[in-house]
C-alpha cells in the first residue's frame, strides 16, 4: 500500500468532524475569501504528494444527504427505469438537445434544469464558492444567508473524456438496461469524474466537469475523496461582495477566455482513462476504489494512534473499515453468484483472480492494522472463499 504519513494536516478534514471544529475555534473560521483561499491551499498543500488533481463544488445549506445528483433526489427511476432515456428523447424531438451522445443529452439536461446522475463540479475554487454562498437564480442572492453554507474540495485521480467510447459506453449501458453486468449494484462505487465540453455554454461559464453516478440509487461518495469548508452563513454577504469586487464572479459575470488551452489539454491527458468498458476493466476499476479506501482509512488510523487516541475510537474506525470493506465483499459475492450475467464476457479464471485481488487487500490491511497495532480487525469474515 502506498503510505503517505508526512502530511501536516490529518486527512479526516471531512463533513463530519469540520463544523464541530470550526465551531469551537479548532480551525478559524472563514469571513473573507482569502481565509478560504488559504484554507484550500493548506488543503492541496498536505496532499501534493499523492499526485492528485483537485475540483470543487459548493452548495448553498448543509444538506442531510449532501452532493447528490438531482436524479436520486426523487422517486423517478422506481416509478420508470427508462425514465431518463425518454427525457433525453423528448429533449431531442423539442430541439433542447442533440442526436450526438446520450451523454451528451444528459450534460444538456444537467443545465436545463432536468434531472440527472450527473453531479456539477468546478475546476475553479473560487466558482465553488460563489455557489456555497449564492442560491440558484430563482431565488434572491440572501434567500439563505440564515444558513451555513459549504465548499466540498474533492482530490481525483482519473479524468474522462466526454467524447471518449468507454465513458460513453458506460452511460449507455447504464440507461439503455441491456448490458446485464453492468446493473449489478457493486458498480454504483464506480464514481467517474467526466470533464467539461465546451458544447454547453454554462459549463464554460463555471470552468464545469461531472462526477458520474451509476446505478438506480446513489452510493455515498467515499471519504478519502474530499474535504469540507464550512461557509458561515453570516460571512455569506460580504463573501459574495469580495467576490464580484475582487474576481468578477456574480450571476451576471461574463463567460471566461480561453486561453492556454494547448498546455491545459496536454496535461489532463495524462490522466486520462482510455481503457474499454468491459466487465474485466469495472471490475478491476471497483478494486482500486477499494485500494484507494484502504490506504486512506490505515492512514486516518495511523494518524489518531500517533494522537495517543483512546482504544475506544480506534475501534470505531477499524469497525468502520469492516463496513466499508463489507460493502464490497457482498458487492462481489453477488457478482461471482450471477455467472449467468457475466460468463459470456469474462473468464470465469479472470472472476477468480479478481476475488483473489480482493482477498490480498483485506489480508494486507489486516497485516498492517496488526503491524502498527492498531486493534483488530476481523479479516476472517471479510474473505471471500472461492469454491
Amino acid at each position: 500500500m502506498d503510505q503517505h504519513y508526512g502530511s501536516s494536516l490529518p486527512k479526516d478534514k471531512n463533513v463530519e468532524r469540520i463544523v464541530h471544529e470550526e465551531r469551537n475555534g479548532s480551525e478559524a473560521s472563514i469571513e473573507k475569501v482569502s481565509d478560504y483561499i488559504q484554507r484550500v491551499s493548506d488543503y492541496i498543500e498536505a496532499r501534493k504528494e499523492d499526485r492528485h488533481f483537485f475540483v470543487y463544488r459548493g452548495e448553498p445549506e448543509l444538506y442531510p444527504s449532501p452532493c447528490r445528483p438531482g436524479l436520486f433526489r426523487m422517486s423517478t427511476l422506481t416509478e420508470n427505469p427508462f425514465f431518463e432515456k425518454n427525457l433525453f428523447h423528448t429533449m431531442r424531438q423539442n430541439k433542447l438537445t442533440g442526436d450526438r451522445s446520450y451523454l451528451e443529452n444528459a450534460i444538456d439536461a444537467q443545465h436545463g434544469e432536468f434531472p440527472s446522475r450527473l453531479l456539477d463540479v468546478s475546476y475553479n475554487c473560487l466558482t465553488a464558492l460563489y455557489f456555497a454562498v449564492t442560491p440558484y437564480y430563482h431565488k434572491a442572492e440572501d434567500a439563505l444567508d440564515d444558513r451555513d453554507g459549504r465548499v466540498f474540495v474533492f482530490f481525483l485521480d482519473e479524468i474522462f473524456s466526454p467524447s471518449a467510447e468507454n465513458i460513453n459506453e458506460n452511460y449507455n449501458a447504464v440507461i439503455n438496461r441491456d448490458c446485464p453486468w453492468s446493473q449489478e449494484f457493486l458498480f454504483r462505487k464506480n464514481h467517474k469524474f467526466v470533464d467539461y465540453t465546451k458544447i454547453n455554454s454554462r459549463i464554460v461559464a463555471q470552468q464545469g466537469g461531472f462526477i458520474l453516478f451509476q446505478g438506480d440509487a446513489a452510493e455515498e461518495l467515499p471519504k478519502r475523496l474530499y474535504y469540507g469548508i464550512t461557509i458561515p452563513g453570516d460571512a455569506k454577504p460580504r463573501l459574495r461582495a469580495e467576490l464580484k469586487e475582487l474576481f468578477g464572479i456574480h450571476t451576471g459575470s461574463i463567460y471566461p477566455e480561453v486561453i492556454n488551452l494547448v498546455k491545459e489539454l496536454t496535461g489532463k491527458s495524462g490522466r486520462m482513462n482510455t481503457q474499454a468498458f468491459t466487465c474485466e476493466n469495472e471490475l478491476r476499476y471497483t478494486l482500486e476504489q477499494l485500494r484507494r479506501e484502504l490506504d486512506y482509512y490505515l492512514d486516518y488510523a495511523l494518524s489518531q494512534k500517533r494522537s495517543q487516541a483512546e482504544e475506544d475510537t480506534m475501534r470505531q474506525i477499524l469497525a468502520r473499515v469492516e463496513k466499508v470493506v463489507n460493502s464490497y465483499r457482498e458487492g462481489l459475492v453477488h457478482m461471482a453468484q450471477n455467472r449467468d450475467v457475466w460468463l459470456e464476457e469474462l473468464e470465469a479464471r479472470t472472476m477468480e483472480a479478481i476475488l483473489q485481488d480482493y482477498n490480498s487487500q483485506v489480508r494486507q490491511f489486516a497485516c498492517a492494522a496488526a503491524q502498527y497495532r492498531l486493534g483488530w480487525f476481523s479479516a476472517d469474515s471479510l474473505i471471500i472463499t472461492m469454491d
